[in-house]
């Protein structure tokens, strides 16, 4: 939020009033983003369930959100392995968002069918 507002050209001092931290936060938020990206700003990329909240927020439609979300090459969730052998941690994947999503009613049998496809189709496509 920080990156994309200061990236729009608000000035630091509006973005700390607005979100409710200094304007030091704001500074160090906007440097550590900085040094994590060659001296440039990167605006954070939503994840596929801020894209289903924005929807939720009224802030996107449902066309406009499953078009998003069509697009998003997803990522499966695995278990790492530690010297050939599986671990008890798991790794989310960005389709762990969709499932979610659809667990807690925030996506349709209709669009979590539809991205089901999508993400099908992307998975035969890549072998």
């Amino acid at each position: 939020m920080i990156v994309d507002a200061a990236l729009a050209g608000l000035p630091r001092t509006l973005i700390a009033r607005l979100i409710g931290v200094s304007e030091p936060d704001v500074s160090r938020t906007l440097a550590s983003d900085k040094a994590a990206h060659d001296g440039n700003l990167h605006p954070l990329s939503l994840t596929p369930l801020d894209v289903i909240d924005q929807r939720d927020a009224g802030e996107i439609d449902s066309t406009l959100m499953m078009e998003r979300l069509r697009k998003i090459s997803y990522t499966n969730g695995h278990v790492p392995m530690v010297a050939g052998m599986p671990t008890d941690a798991y790794v989310r994947g960005s389709w762990d968002d969709i499932e979610f999503a659809f667990q807690q009613d925030k996506l349709t049998f209709d669009e979590y069918s539809a991205l089901f496809e999508a993400h099908r189709q992307q998975l035969k496509s890549a072998l």
